[in-house]
């Protein structure tokens, strides 16, 4: 060998070095993973002096290699089987297949050259096997197939390079997906961190569904993903696609068959999807059977309802459910017990809370209503009683009748509150209209007591008010403190004037409110201990006086007594529609 071809040797070596270098920094830029592809074959391609090259990764699940990337080629995808083809012979082979002529070698398929219109003549075909063995034995994870030498066929010497090659991408490429792993554990940890947001802060259990949806398919890719699940005795179906519609169905029936089948605790099989799909989810007909998955959901519950995940990934040769993706679907399905779980729970608790508010109202009800009815019979048996003159029996069949349509105006009014209506009737009184009517409702409520009762009445100006509801609010108030005070004590109402208004004060020597709950008094359910208070008595007071454009105020000291304070506005000619 002259010195000539030692330097050409040399240069040729220099260059292959320099290749490997720029190849190997070119993988150590990105560990995404479709980048990395790119690099491959383009630093692949120049470093062999060839036309073009593939880079195939294998699915050994399928038992196919794809290809997202082919340089210079119009068909962008590849997918082939195990033995098909000079690549799909290398995986399943794993030799190296160097062919100086690709058509006098039978295992070529020249259809792609047919389709595309380019020329195959030189073939430089090479396994890519997994960097560390696992147990003893290397797994294919690769193929890189090499066309068209520029210059002639491939050498030995390519051969030597392209293995080197070879090494470099198994190590980028398990580094790829490595990272990918460590981001998609990430991102599922940021997605199991939204679903518990979306358990604590939803209520609405169909659109806590639609989110988990939405977010399930954007974590894992999928074309369309599904729940079918019992609420408030129906089921429901929830369907998400990738482009972004939403499909809701209500089952008013779901036979026997599809829920022994949604009761399963492991994955559906092929020949169970095809029962439940087909004969009773035609909705589902649409996709494909082979990549969906179907997740049972087992629910807590006496009737063990199920529940169940639907999930199909995109068409992509790249794309599949492997077992991590299974139990993220697990996870979901959790979420999906979980949500219907507190949906259950909630409802639980809001039907104790109505049957309570309902108890708490009819007993406020009973409460009231005992009041004029002890009035009524006081006064009919001062009627029956001997020696009554017929002026005053006159005046007890009066109070009577004003009771009884207490009674109708009380219940009345208590639903009206219920529903939030103003229902008074103002007109023109004195306070000793009001004084007239409430008197002898005062005087029979401290009749057989031993409370001295006072009533201090100065006031000689006109309000424009209710007279039925504010002797109502007095007697409410009145009774109250009767309650409160036992058999002894004193009570003292008054009524006088103040600049532009009439006051009323209903003073006790109870044993006062508490601090705790003064300053909540007048709102619904809040009471100051009464063994039959609930609480709604002082709040319709309030609503009434209210209505009243008038003020209601408390003074009270514990130990010492209460004292109930009550404005209304002197009528002023022309206010009556305000």
């Amino acid at each position: 060998m002259n010195l000539q071809e030692l330097q050409s040797q040399l240069r040729q070596k220099e260059k292959e070095l320099f290749s490997i270098k720029k190849i190997g920094q070119a993988l150590s830029n990105t560990l995404q993973l479709d980048d990395l592809l790119n690099l491959i074959m383009k630093e692949t391609t120049e470093l062999m002096d060839a036309d073009r090259s593939t880079l195939y990764l294998v699915d050994h699940k399928k038992r196919e290699i794809w290809s997202k990337i082919a340089l210079k080629a119009e068909v962008k995808e590849i997918r082939q089987k195990f033995g098909a083809g000079i690549s799909g012979y290398v995986a399943a082979s794993g030799e190296t297949v160097n062919i100086p002529d690709a058509y006098q070698d039978f295992r070529f398929d020249p259809s792609t050259d047919k389709r595309t219109g380019y020329r195959t003549r030189s073939i430089l075909c090479m396994p890519v096997w997994e960097p560390i063995s696992k147990k003893g034995k290397r797994q294919l994870m690769g193929v890189i197939q090499v066309l068209n030498k520029k210059d002639g066929v491939f050498t030995a010497e390519d051969e030597g390079i392209l293995q080197a090659i070879c090494s470099q991408v198994a190590v980028a490429i398990s580094n790829a997906r490595l990272y990918q792993r460590l981001e998609k554990k990430y991102r599922e940890i940021d997605l199991l961190y939204e679903f518990e947001q979306m358990l604590s802060e939803g209520h609405d259990v169909l659109e806590v569904f639609r989110n988990f949806l939405r977010r399930t398919l954007e974590h894992l890719q999928g074309q369309f993903a599904a729940v079918i699940f019992p609420l408030d005795g129906v089921y429901h179906i929830l369907l998400g696609g990738e482009e972004g519609a939403l499909e809701h169905q209500v089952l008013r029936h779901l036979k026997a068959k599809p829920l022994d089948v949604l009761k399963k605790k492991d994955v559906v099989t092929d020949e169970e999807k095809q029962t439940l799909l087909l004969d009773y989810f035609p909705m589902f007909t649409r996709f494909s059977l082979e990549n969906m998955k179907i997740m049972p959901v087992a629910l807590e519950g006496e009737k063990d309802l199920p529940a169940a995940i639907f999930f199909q990934a995109r068409d992509n040769v790249n794309i599949h459910i492997d077992r991590e993706d299974e139990q993220l679907l697990e996870i979901v399905g959790q979420k999906v017990a979980r949500t219907l779980e507190l949906h259950d729970l909630r409802q639980s608790l809001l039907q104790k809370e109505r049957l309570s508010a309902v108890g708490q109202m009819m007993s406020t009800i009973v409460h009231d209503l005992r009041s004029p009815l002890n009035n009524i019979n006081g006064f009919m048996e001062l009627l029956l009683e001997e020696g009554s003159t017929r002026e005053e029996k006159a005046e007890f069949a009066e109070i009577i009748k004003v009771e009884i349509q207490s009674i109708s105006n009380m219940t009345t009014e208590i639903l009206d509150f219920t529903k939030g209506k103003t229902s008074i009737l103002p007109r023109k009184c004195a306070a000793g209209d009001i004084l007239k009517r409430f008197k002898p409702q005062l005087e029979q409520l401290f009749r057989q007591t031993n409370i001295e009762l006072q009533i201090r009445a100065k006031s000689q100006k006109i309000i424009y008010a209710d007279v039925e509801k504010i002797t109502r609010v007095l007697y409410n108030i009145a009774k109250n403190a009767r309650e409160a005070m036992g058999n002894s004590g004193s009570f003292i109402f008054s009524v006088f004037d103040e600049e532009n208004k009439v006051v009323f004060e209903l003073t006790d020597t109870g044993p006062g409110i508490p601090e705790e709950i003064r300053d909540r008094l007048f709102e619904t359910f809040v009471t100051s201990g009464k063994k039959s208070g609930t609480g709604l008595g002082l709040a319709i007071v309030k609503k009434i006086v209210d209505d009243h454009h008038g003020e209601i105020t408390i003074q009270s000291e514990e130990g010492k007594g209460t004292t109930f304070r009550i404005e209304l506005p002197v009528y002023q000619k022309g206010k009556e529609a305000e």
